[in-house]
């Protein structure tokens, strides 16, 4: 038996796996149902090679809601956030992470910057509050 499968049965038995062999399809799937282009597959004797395609490579059009005074001071990502908690204030970290298919720190850097900005402030608290976007 070779180690990588050694280590992958250890996997199946701890409870972290699954199944041998469905990594690949899952992949595929979160990438079709989030619109993601789907991944380039390098098959090598000795592994496999993912390239996966971020949504920072697509295009965003989602500064539409937002003035343009605030889109010269923001980046990309923060317009994304803005834009978002235009449409609904009490979005939560957790949920606009899933949204923009980032991590929750980098939502919380996003915030944390457009609150230095001014662009941003909470109102109310942290479970029941709501986001405010400032116009400047």
């Amino acid at each position: 038996m070779t180690l990588n499968l050694s280590i992958a049965k250890a996997f199946y038995r701890a409870g972290f796996i699954e199944s041998w062999g469905r990594g690949i399809e899952k992949i595929c799937n979160a990438c079709t149902d989030h619109g993601v282009p789907l991944p380039e597959y390098t098959v090598h004797p000795e592994d496999i090679l993912l390239l996966l395609k971020g949504l920072d490579q697509a295009p965003l059009s989602v500064t539409s809601g937002v003035t343009d005074k605030v889109t010269d001071e923001v980046t990309d990502g923060e317009s994304a956030v803005l834009e978002l908690l235009l449409k609904d204030g009490r979005l939560t970290m957790p949920k606009l992470a899933d949204m923009l298919f980032v991590s929750r720190k980098t939502i919380a850097t996003r915030i944390k910057r457009l609150k230095e900005k001014g662009l941003l402030e909470r109102e109310g608290s942290d479970r029941a509050g709501r986001w405010i976007v400032k116009e400047r």
